[in-house]
């Protein structure tokens, strides 16, 4: 069993600066040299077991101005994008299957030429994914029109396939997420 740790565990910093050496490191123009005022950074971060990683950087002027910004990054949230992401994709191409395989009985049914380039890609596109089906059952057929019932049998074992490994498969891989950034300003009277 894993536990998570009750407390994150704090890391300060402290360090002095001058405001023109804060705001060359800032990309900003530096202040007149003949002025050395004091500024005072404080950061904390803290870890906890679960991935979330909380920083809170203070920093405070001796104009009594304290800007504080507080993250709390979860990496966990990344993850669950990217399993989102994975989904989407999975279900775009059951999707595309589905279209295809479709396609294909409804051409069939309306007793559509194979000899047409368009009925031949379906054919032949969708061929591929009924592979494993074709053999399966017989087809109804009169005429030219046909029923292919190891189409729709494919269409379904796809759809269930997809959903199975969306609903089952990826959530193997997920974690517990948050993440959430604030920042407030403090002037001392």
């Amino acid at each position: 069993m894993i536990q998570q740790d009750a407390e994150p565990r704090p890391v300060e910093r402290r360090e002095n600066t001058r405001v023109d050496e804060r705001t060359a490191l800032s990309g900003g123009p530096a202040p007149a040299p003949a002025r050395f005022d004091q500024t005072e950074h404080t950061e904390q971060a803290a870890q906890s077991t679960a991935g979330v990683d909380q920083r809170e950087r203070v920093v405070t002027d001796q104009a009594g101005l304290a800007h504080r910004e507080r993250t709390t990054h979860d990496v966990a949230a990344e993850h669950r994008q990217k399993l989102l992401k994975v989904s989407q994709v999975i279900w775009l191409f059951v999707g595309t299957v589905e279209v295809l395989i479709g396609l294909r009985v409804l051409l069939k049914l309306i007793g559509a030429n194979p000899a047409n380039d368009f009925a031949g890609f379906v054919y032949n596109s969708a061929g591929v994914f009924l592979a494993p089906f074709l053999d399966l059952t017989g087809s109804p057929s009169s005429g030219s029109i046909v029923l292919e019932i190891p189409s729709l049998i494919a269409m379904l074992v796809h759809a269930l396939v997809g959903w199975g490994v969306v609903r089952w498969i990826l959530p193997l891989f997920d974690r517990q997420t948050t993440r959430s950034t604030s920042t407030y300003d403090r002037y001392r009277s």
